[in-house]
């Protein structure tokens, strides 16, 4: 009889170990699924980015004329693939030397940003990156009369479509926020190191479009983003 009861006993606490074990993992499925749907779809969709920041500049005084445009695109609402595309002018005369230089071409740059929040379904994103920048330029470079080092001749200082190029690299970490519907506003600290270069040997240039001044060293950008299409975040 004793043993009847020790067996029905054993049965009864492995029965509901057992029912317990089933709650535990159905619970833990459950779990699973709904931390998948709170996940974003893979593809995200597309935006249009505008840097606003340099024609600002220029409008309170800066030499600098520049214009750029960007496609990114967004997956999982973390990897941000991005193309830019910009055109720069660049007019100074040089108060003290009266040297003055003139440049006028485009440059382009390609790279990523990644997304550091953890939560990925918000629209607030702090973004850590880098772009590989190009540029093939021309420049004028003209001032007064000059004297030879080591010839001693003096003549006016005059050079026309000087041809260089230049390829760097950016080290980009930012913050973007939703302003409006399909529009987000972003702000980033970029540091440009100078990859390789290939300067003339009539004189050096002292603006190079998409980089800056020739010194390696940090910028800041300015970008509206307009989102063309928009996915639903989590996934169905």
């Amino acid at each position: 009889m004793s043993k009847r009861i020790s067996a029905f006993i054993l049965s009864s606490l492995l029965s509901v170990c057992l029912l317990f074990a089933q709650e535990g993992t159905a619970k833990q499925a459950i779990k699973n699924e709904a931390d998948k749907l709170n996940q974003p779809a893979f593809f995200q969709g597309m935006a249009i980015s505008l840097e606003i920041g340099a024609p600002l500049a220029h409008l309170l005084g800066t030499d600098a004329m520049t214009s750029e445009a960007g496609l990114r695109l967004n997956f999982k609402n973390k990897y941000f693939p991005i193309a830019e595309l910009g055109h720069s002018k660049y007019d100074t005369t040089n108060e003290d030397t009266q040297i003055h230089f003139k440049t006028n071409a485009p440059y382009f740059r390609l790279g990523m940003d990644i997304n550091m929040l953890k939560n990925k379904l918000q629209e607030n994103r702090l973004l850590a990156g880098f772009r590989v920048g190009y540029s093939t330029y021309k420049f004028n470079i003209d001032g007064p009369n000059m004297t030879d080092p080591i010839w001693g001749n003096t003549g006016p200082l005059s050079y026309e479509n000087i041809s260089g190029k230049r390829l760097w690299l950016e080290i980009v970490f930012g913050l973007e926020s939703a302003i409006f519907k399909h529009f987000h506003m972003g702000f980033s600290i970029r540091y440009k190191h100078k990859l390789h270069e290939k300067t003339p040997s009539e004189a050096n240039p002292y603006y190079i479009p998409g980089f800056g001044h020739t010194d390696n060293g940090f910028r800041a950008t300015y970008n509206l983003y307009f989102d063309l299409t928009r996915k639903i975040k989590g996934k169905k």
